[in-house]
Parts: C-alpha cells; structure tokens; sequence
C-alpha cells in the first residue's frame, strides 16, 4: 500500500513571504504522522510531497491531506482532481476539519479529527484488512468523521497522546531546505482561552515535550543540508511552564547549541520575568512575540481574559532593555470596539514603534472554532459549509477588505473602518520596511 501526504498550500498565496516560508518550511503534521507510522512498523509505502504534481505521478493507494481553513477550498480541489485522476481513498486532517467534525465535503472519504498519530495509524492498519470487517469498520475507530447512509458521522474524540516523547523527532530530511531557518514545536495546546484562538477548543489541554527531547531535535536539526542557522519555536505559547523554559535554555547552554542557532518563540506578557529573560538571553533568543491584541483595556480584556493591559508595556520595555527584539499582534475590528478603542491600539504602536521590531496586524475573522465564529454565526454571517475561500487572503493586512471578508464590528460603519484603517496600512509598510533593512529577523 502506498501511502502520499501532502499538504492543502496555493501556490498563488498573495503574500509571497508566506508562500515562501510554507515552500520551505515543512509541514511537521506530515513528519510526525510519517515517523509514528514507522515507529508502529506499518506496512506502507509513505510519499510526503509539497506539490500535488509529484502525487500524481506516484499515485498512492490513500492520499491525506493537511489543511487550514484558509486553503480548504484548495484542498476540496485538489481531492477532485485526485478522484478523477486515479480515485484513491482521500484522508483530510487539520484544524478546520477538527473545528467542524460534523461538515465533510462528499470529495474526502474520512476526516481525521484531532490529534492525528494514533487516529491515522489505526485507519490505515483497519483498512489493509478491512474486506475481513464488513462495512462498518469506520466506525469502531475513535477520533473520525467519514459518510454513511448520506450522512455524516462522527466517531468522537480521541484522546490524545499523554506522552508527547512516544513521538519521534521529526525527520526534516524528507524535505530539502533552501534558506537558513526551520521550525519546530515542543508543545501542543495552550492554556489560555482567547476568544479569537480556535485551540483551546480543539486541543486537549497543554502537553509539553521534555527538556531532553527539544534538546535532541534541535541537534537533530544539525543535521539538515544547509545547516539550519535560526529556529522558530512555533508553539502557540513557548514559555508556559516556567521551570521546563529554564530547564531546556540550561541544556541548551551546556551543549553548545546557542553559539550554532539563535531562536524565536512565542510568548504571553504576564508570563516574562526577570529569570524568564534571562533564561531566553541565555538560549540565544533573538527576538520574542507576543499578543498585545488592543490598546484598549474595554477591549483587551474581551480578546484576552487572564492578563492586564499594561502587562504589555511592561514586556516590550523589559525585553527592548535586556537587547531582545520585541514584536507583538494585534486584533482590529472587535465586534464591540469603538472608534476611540482602535485609535487606543494606533497609539500605543505609534508610542512603541522605535522599539518593536514588528506587529502583526489583523482584523478580527471568524474562524470557526473560536468565540467569534459562534457569534458571526448567530448572526447569519457565517454557516459551517460555506465557501471559505472568502477568507484566504484577509490574513494578508493590506488585502482586508470589509466588502470581500467578513466584518464583525457593529460599532462602526464599514466604510469608517475602512477610512481608519488607512492609518494602520501606513503603520504596517513602516515596520516591513524596517524589517527588510534587518533581513531576516522575521524569518
């Protein structure tokens, strides 16, 4: 049996840097899936390929695919071409489908829901036998949504792994690498319930990788041609628990591994301390991000429940004066932001703006999953089988458009938001331009 994994990624992305990033930074999803299915010795041919073309050729047995909610339409499409092509069993997995277990385009046989590692395991091991189980083997198997009777069913969640160690590393050697960073993950989940954040609602609690494991990765990474020279930390949020943070730049340290790679990570403002810094300066941290939503305390407690507001400052401040780069995002268009709440968020960038060296700046989407997904679609703004290829390109800042993309705000007119928001384009091409004149810090 062969078995192909690829990703649902456009290659007309409107945003070049993103395309880039995504063509040379894997899909880890699929290195994880493809190590935990050699661990557990399945009989299979696997073929991860970032370019549907290469599939075509090979033309595996079962193909999954990995998708977003902004490229699910891609993925719809390319699941057809492969239908008509050469009509293999299609497997989607990913964080739309999980947000959304009881929506499953007739196009996908199954839909893994969740965590992915054990899910798929036990499909792909239940399918080479499955003439022996009769027509219903779909549904002893826990965490998938597949159709039946011209419904869709849904098997419910499946518990996820405890032990994130049972994983392998990842081998990036399966892709090979043009430009001078890679990414890895040392968590899943995240404590935390922001309203705009879909994982909390998809994610089973907050498991971290040991100390010892990051640290075998990162010299894992040595490995890859060309060496690697920055690394990502792309959790969701790094530094939640303390004493691991502290553990992991120790080891870091010891062997060496701060004078071969400098790092990037993600993290919370109420969570930076004087020991925490100190541990990140150590590691060899360049620069840390993190949400600082709103300049508005009405609206930042809405957006973030369980951090001050002026915890914000205080974090850009602690990390511009210990020689880390900051950079923070923020979220515009808050269903009950004022006029005067955005302009608080312009402000505080505007007062900020020497020392950050970049902002994220998003509208408000409701993906779905999230707080806001439910309010837009109590409102008939959203249903969970519409086009979403409506949203592909609103991640890109400069694209937004209250007439293409969804708009939640009912406190202000459209065409007033559009007016205001002329101000944060501004803002937004001064930090792309000061982040060219440092190539490659946001890499």
């Amino acid at each position: 049996m062969k078995v192909g994994l690829t990703t649902a990624l456009r290659d007309d992305c409107f945003d070049l840097l993103e395309l880039r990033l995504k063509r040379t930074m894997p899909n880890l999803a699929l290195l994880y899936l493809a190590g935990f299915l050699e661990k557990q010795k399945l009989e299979a041919e696997l073929i991860i390929e970032d370019k549907f073309e290469r599939l075509v050729k090979k033309k595996p047995d079962v193909l999954g695919i990995s998708s977003v909610t902004e490229n699910f339409q891609h993925a719809i499409e390319l699941a057809k071409r492969a239908k008509a092509l050469w009509n293999p069993l299609i497997i989607i997995g990913g964080v739309h489908v999980t947000s959304l277990p009881h929506v499953l385009p007739e196009v996908f046989d199954i839909a893994v829901i969740g965590e992915g590692e054990e899910t798929f395991f036990d499909l792909l091991s239940t399918y080479q036998k499955k003439q022996k189980l009769g027509t219903d083997w779909l549904s002893q198997i826990k965490g998938v949504s597949y159709h039946d009777g011209g419904k869709v069913h849904f098997t419910g969640f499946r518990k996820g792994i405890s032990s994130l160690d049972e994983i392998p590393v990842p081998d990036r050697n399966r892709f090979g690498l043009k430009y001078p960073y890679t990414y890895m993950m040392t968590s899943r989940g995240c404590p935390y319930t922001c309203s705009f954040c879909v994982i909390p609602h998809i994610s089973e609690g907050y498991r971290m990788h040991s100390a010892d494991y990051v640290v075998d990765e990162i010299k894992s990474i040595r490995e890859i041609k060309p060496n690697p020279r920055r690394i990502r930390i792309f959790d969701d949020l790094y530094i939640v628990n303390k004493k691991r943070t502290l553990e992991i730049a120790e080891k870091v340290h010891a062997e060496g591994l701060n004078q071969e790679f400098d790092f990037v990570c993600w993290a919370r403002a109420n969570l930076l301390d004087k020991e925490m810094i100190a541990a990140l300066i150590k590691m060899n941290m360049k620069y840390v991000e993190f949400g600082a939503e709103s300049g508005s305390s009405q609206v930042f407690s809405k957006i973030k429940p369980g951090c001050a507001m002026d915890e914000n400052q205080r974090a850009i401040d602690m990390l511009y004066d210990n020689g880390l780069y900051p950079s923070c995002s923020i979220i515009m268009g808050h269903p009950l932001e004022t006029e005067q709440d955005l302009m608080a968020t312009y402000e505080f960038i505007e007062k900020n703006s020497n020392k950050l060296l970049g902002v994220e700046f998003n509208t408000a989407i409701p993906w779905p999953g999230t707080d806001l997904w439910d309010y837009a679609k109590e409102r008939g703004w959203v249903h969970d089988a519409m086009d979403f290829s409506t949203i592909r390109e609103c991640i890109h800042f400069p694209n937004y458009s209250t007439k293409k993309y969804p708009y939640l705000n009912e406190k202000i007119a459209p065409e007033r938001y559009e007016s205001i928001l002329e101000g944060f384009r501004e803002l937004f091409w001064k930090f792309e331009n000061k982040q060219t004149k440092l190539e490659g810090f946001m890499a």
